[in-house]
């Protein structure tokens, strides 16, 4: 894991990225097929942009606590470091995605600093609860 260390870890948190909208795709789609079917397109879309963040921060939590656990365990040297670079990276690469967007911050700062203060405290606990 030493090698290609920054390299390694933007693949993981792309596909971390990766995972999280798919399973926001999917809580869509259950939304919009078995909860609250019908509605109009503009409505399932209002309700993705609603709902996202929280999965991100949610799920975030449980991805970023499994993986930080998942190194301790296998006892990779520098695993604390990881733990703290991993979410880390996923941030910067989530700022540069967000602001090459033009998403206005100012519309969606408090969510985006929970859902992100969610993925650092579960890669911490994960990291800390392990052994």
């Amino acid at each position: 894991m030493k090698k290609y260390i920054v390299l390694k870890l933007i693949g993981l948190a792309v596909l971390t990225m990766i995972t999280l909208v798919i399973i926001s795709f999917l809580e869509v789609a259950l939304y919009s097929y078995l909860i609250n079917p019908g509605q109009a397109e503009s409505f399932y879309e209002a309700h993705a942009e609603c709902t996202a963040p929280y999965i991100s921060g949610i799920f975030g939590f449980i991805i970023f606590f499994l993986v930080a656990r998942f190194w301790n365990k296998k006892n990779y040297p520098n695993s604390f470091k990881l733990a703290i670079l991993f979410p880390l990276v996923y941030v910067l690469l989530d700022i540069i995605i967000i602001t090459a967007a033009g998403v206005k911050w100012s519309d969606f700062f408090l969510i985006f600093a929970i859902a992100n203060a969610a993925k650092f405290l579960g890669s911490s606990l994960g990291y800390k609860l392990t052994k």
